[in-house]
């Protein structure tokens, strides 16, 4: 008998799922309908239009009338160019119900997602958030496999490539969450390193840009922060000259390091055999230490002591518990192990080692980087080029003064690129002889090469 009173309890159990199925497909239609009707309203700053009739709680309605839906629509304006076409909706359940949509965009300049939040039907929240597409990128998805993880590019060729062997630049990202068009969405978007690929791409130059390991697409490649390394990005860059080394449609490889990617950039030159120049973009010219605190000299005494004994401790290899709120960002518990191989670097003694070409390129209006850290880097290695560039700031682009409040470039994807940038970068490289690929990989381990999209 109790036998059956299971088997009659599993039918029960069955046909009420089944039932609720319509129900729970009716609902998910609903609430996208809703998010992206809100959405529109938003975007389009039609509040009094349709905002009227979609239900909301009452904070998120004051959050709309307070101008919080027009200065959102500004901001995506600002940060993504515009909308773009809109690829795929998800649905989230927080539980308790509570859910969440999330409407995915292209953009016009970064791809990005929505996230509407609802409470029961009723919207409860509202968020813009970076999001890794891509099918938005500018180049051919192009793919590097490495131990821990896939890393993901950009690949974009000039259209003599289809006739002739062309130049290739492997272009490595600066410090933090920078992914490979030069951006740390939402605060910092200026395009740098994806309008340099253009650039070239116009003077008959490949390029690979890319998002470093814990990054954007690269994001599950980064694992647990504590266990980053320096060497992890070294690592990286030289897989990816590795790969590129295998191509016979490029006569040489030059790689072009941006600010903390210019010393990562000189190291993986030096494990290989395979490049043919390198260039440094606004790169430190000293340990990174005497960087920051420089850095932080110039805006509060106090925080730049505290630095100070942090990193000094760091220097020794010992690791700082109590580290004030103000200073999380920088030496975090979590990031320390990565600080600590960082600081055994100096980027004149690295630079030392090259026997290729080197170009060195500073801008006179850098807040971040000095002229002194670029004459360090050309004394290092005295047959280095030099490029000192007036009104050229960090992010490459003309700026006339160090004032921050100024820093437009660093949030604003309109401003181009310095016009004496370029020039200066295309003769370097096309003044370099062919550098022959023999297809080995010399020194390090081979990785096996992924198939790229078409």
């Amino acid at each position: 008998m109790t036998k059956y009173t299971i088997l009659i309890f599993m039918v029960l159990s069955l046909t009420m799922l089944h039932a609720q199925e319509p129900n729970a497909e009716a609902m998910r239609t609903e609430l996208e309908a809703k998010a992206v009707t809100f959405f529109q309203a938003v975007a389009k700053t039609q509040e009094a239009e349709l905002l009227s009739e979609i239900e909301m709680t009452d904070a998120m309605r004051q959050w709309v009338q307070s101008r919080g839906a027009k200065d959102a629509a500004a901001s995506m304006k600002r940060m993504y160019g515009g909308v773009g076409e809109r690829r795929k909706n998800e649905l989230i359940e927080h539980g308790y119900d509570v859910r969440s949509v999330e409407l995915f965009f292209s953009g016009v300049t970064q791809s990005f997602k929505i996230r509407v939040t609802f409470s029961g039907k009723r919207i409860s929240g509202f968020h813009t958030l970076p999001w890794a597409d891509e099918q938005n990128h500018y180049g051919t998805p192009i793919s590097l496999e490495t131990p821990v993880g896939t890393i993901y590019g950009s690949l974009v060729e000039p259209e003599q490539i289809a006739t002739e062997a062309v130049p290739v630049v492997l272009i490595v990202a600066g410090s933090g969450p920078t992914d490979r068009n030069g951006n740390q969405p939402p605060t910092l978007m200026c395009n740098t390193y994806l309008m340099l690929a253009k650039a070239l791409q116009e003077h008959g130059i490949a390029s690979v840009r890319y998002d470093k390991r814990a990054v954007g697409a690269s994001a599950e490649a980064g694992g647990d922060e504590s266990r980053l390394r320096f060497e992890d990005f070294v690592d990286d860059a030289r897989l990816w000259i590795d790969l590129l080394s295998r191509e016979e449609k490029y006569s040489i490889i030059i790689v072009a390091g941006h600010s903390e990617g210019s010393l990562i950039g000189m190291m993986a030159c030096t494990q290989s055999d395979q490049v043919g120049g390198f260039i440094s973009l606004c790169g430190p010219g000293r340990p990174i230490d005497e960087v920051i605190l420089e850095q932080l000299r110039r805006q509060s005494r106090s925080v730049h002591d505290s630095m100070r004994s942090i990193l000094d401790e760091l220097k020794q290899g010992n690791f700082v518990e109590n580290v004030p709120p103000v200073l999380l960002g920088l030496a975090r518990p979590s990031v320390q192990p990565y600080m600590i191989s960082w600081l055994k670097y100096d980027p004149r003694v690295e630079i030392k080692k090259l026997s290729i070409p080197v170009m060195i390129v500073q801008g006179t209006t850098d807040i971040q980087i000095s002229l002194d850290d670029a004459e360090n880097l050309a004394k290092a290695n005295p047959k280095a080029k030099k490029a000192i560039i007036k009104n050229m700031d960090h992010l490459l682009k003309a700026n006339p003064t160090k004032i921050p409040l100024f820093q437009l470039t660093y949030t604003d994807t309109r401003f181009p690129l310095h016009e004496e940038l370029l020039p200066g970068i295309i003769q370097f490289i096309e003044i370099q002889p062919e550098q022959p690929f023999t297809g080995v990989v010399s020194h390090h381990e081979r990785h096996e090469i992924p198939q790229r999209a078409e």
